[in-house]
């Protein structure tokens, strides 16, 4: 029986179809990661728009009554 012949053509197929096969998977994995981040920016949307705003007055010690002006932080006089 005579011993079975590659094509010259063979190796040049095969890496054209490993190209394509991760062409595909590389496809898969960025709608895969595109999906992902509309669902959490969605639902980052949804939940902040749900949540009831309310004004509430700063209770910060530091910022309470100062004035933090360049002028003033700088002690520059005008």
């Amino acid at each position: 029986m005579p011993a079975p012949s590659v094509s010259d053509g063979f190796m040049d197929g095969v890496w054209m179809r490993a190209g394509q096969l991760e062409a595909r998977a590389s496809g898969r994995v960025r709608l895969a990661l595109f999906a992902a981040m509309a669902f959490v920016g969605l639902s980052a949307g949804i939940g902040t728009t749900a949540a009831p705003a309310s004004a509430e007055p700063a209770s910060f010690r530091l910022v309470d009554g100062a004035d933090l002006s360049p002028a003033v932080l700088l002690h520059v006089e005008p």
